[in-house]
């Protein structure tokens, strides 16, 4: 892999991953929530949920899910039911926003670990991404493990260079202009962008 192709790989996978998404939205949203020190686990969360995809499409796995309808409809159905699930959650259940401690913020580490988790590892898109990529990179002549292990951490590094952003963002957002009653609006929008986010991939599936 020659340097020409792995910097046109981080500026395709940069824009991909800036673009507005679930795990951007959702991570914006539990900063505001909880500040941006506590997102932490859920950026880790949501970089080792894509690196399993990574790992995942590079062994070729991937390929052999698509070649059987009823196991690709299982993941592409488990995708949509996890963010519609997430999304419903947001306009139903009540959170509590602090806007001047962090102390009192209930959400456990290990919550927003998984939580993040799962919505990368069961996102369609990113594998989609990588298996879109990864042939038109990846030169079976030389170490294909390595290879794949530099787009990975790559992918990955970027993502969490992205969510970190965002969450500063929204931290400053939040010292400055949210209130219990305006951050009560936005999770319940987050709910309903979640939810979209579900319905375009039902569709797609279609």
């Amino acid at each position: 892999m020659t340097w020409a192709l792995w910097v046109s790989f981080a500026t395709i996978s940069a824009v991909n991953i800036v673009t507005p998404g679930p795990a951007n939205l959702n991570t914006v949203r539990r900063a505001i929530q909880l500040g941006i020190y506590q997102v932490a686990p859920m950026i880790l969360g949501n970089a080792l949920g894509l690196a399993v995809g990574g790992a995942i499409c590079a062994a070729g796995i991937t390929s052999f899910v698509m070649a059987s309808d009823l196991l690709w409809s299982f993941f592409q159905w488990a995708g949509v039911a996890y963010l519609a699930w997430l999304g419903a959650r947001l306009l139903i259940r009540t959170e509590t926003l602090s806007l001047h401690s962090q102390t009192d913020a209930s959400v456990p580490a290990c919550t927003l670990f998984f939580e993040a988790f799962l919505l990368a590892a069961t996102n369609p898109k990113a594998l989609l991404f990588y298996m879109a990529l990864f042939p038109q990179i990846l030169e079976p002549e030389r170490g294909m493990a390595s290879q794949a292990s530099i787009l990975i951490l790559t992918y990955c590094g970027l993502s969490i260079l992205s969510l970190t952003t965002y969450s500063a963002l929204a931290h400053a957002f939040r010292s400055r202009f949210m209130t219990p009653a305006r951050y009560n609006r936005f999770r319940q929008g987050s709910g309903v962008l979640l939810i979209g986010f579900a319905a375009k991939l039902l569709m797609n599936m279609r």
